[in-house]
């Protein structure tokens, strides 16, 4: 089964990374609930950045969008070949979306930009 953990190094941190990723990288939308941004990296394993603005909602629903979308990435981290920084854009669609749906778009989604 494999390490299911989410480390520190497995997250976008920086500022300049999430600009790097969001300019040099691939844009892909899903379904009006997210927006998905890829790039390459040499590091050896997957990275993810996740943006939730107010537009999404009030604190509760930006955490419960987060919180959905580290859990489809932890569950899912070694779809694919290819290591990759991802950030992820959410919408307020994704609050309200049920987790299932949720985690079927995005590794759609994953599978289709390796």
């Amino acid at each position: 089964m494999g390490n299911q953990s989410f480390t520190k190094d497995e997250r976008l941190l920086a500022r300049s990374d999430f600009t790097k990723v969001m300019t040099q990288g691939r844009k892909k939308m899903v379904d009006r609930t997210c927006t998905l941004f890829f790039l390459p990296n040499p590091l050896g394993h997957k990275r993810l950045g996740i943006i939730a603005s107010r537009k999404v909602g009030k604190a509760v629903d930006r955490n419960r969008a987060k919180r959905k979308i580290r859990e489809v990435f932890r569950r899912h981290k070694n779809l694919g070949g290819q290591d990759m920084d991802i950030v992820v854009i959410s919408a307020r669609r994704l609050v309200n979306l049920p987790y299932a749906i949720l985690e079927k778009k995005l590794t759609q989604t994953l599978q289709a930009a390796q």
